[in-house]
């Protein structure tokens, strides 16, 4: 695989690639984010990052340095799961939103999860969402499909979570098996 410039800017020591592998073996699509080249096209068309602090690429860097905070962090909460960093990103099979939902689930099975203030953002932007069509005053370039909006109407409504709560309660029960 080839180096990113996101991994061009440490040294080796810096990378400790263990959660990297966790969230790897968890979800194989979570393997291509060793292949962003840091472009900032995912962060510039972000519209979580024009009304908040979410920054994927630091989310990333945190992933590829094995740094688990980012599992508390507010930031993983931010993400509207909109796509489009997935639609203007130049490299090949990046998914930024499973990434998110990915990192989400994590987050709950550890205990962690948003606390009430870190949704204040998200839920706004549901709202603007759900009232105007758009996340911000200024409309994204592209329409979503009429799928994506279900989609996001769903996860508006906090369905995400719940089924989270779900599948922790279904691995939890296939450890005791194990034991």
């Amino acid at each position: 695989m080839k180096t990113s410039i996101i991994m061009e800017n440490y040294s080796e020591e810096e990378w400790n690639y263990d959660f990297y592998n966790e969230l790897v073996k968890d979800v194989e699509d979570n393997r291509n984010i060793r292949a962003c080249i840091s472009c900032g096209r995912c962060v510039g068309n972000c519209p979580a990052t024009k009304i908040s602090n979410y920054n994927i690429r630091k989310i990333i860097t945190k992933i590829l340095k094995g740094d688990k905070s980012v599992l508390k962090d507010p930031e993983i909460w931010y993400c509207f799961l909109c796509e489009q960093c997935k639609r203007v990103c130049p490299r090949e099979g990046i998914d930024i939103p499973l990434l998110i939902l990915n990192l989400r689930n994590e987050s709950f099975k550890r205990g962690y999860g948003p606390k009430y203030n870190d949704l204040t953002k998200y839920v706004e932007m549901a709202n603007n969402f759900l009232t105007n069509g758009t996340v911000l005053v200024e409309p994204l370039e592209a329409t979503l499909s009429e799928r994506r909006i279900k989609e996001i109407d769903k996860i508006c409504d906090f369905a995400r979570i719940k089924y989270v709560f779900k599948a922790k309660k279904k691995n939890t029960g296939k450890e005791n098996k194990k034991k």
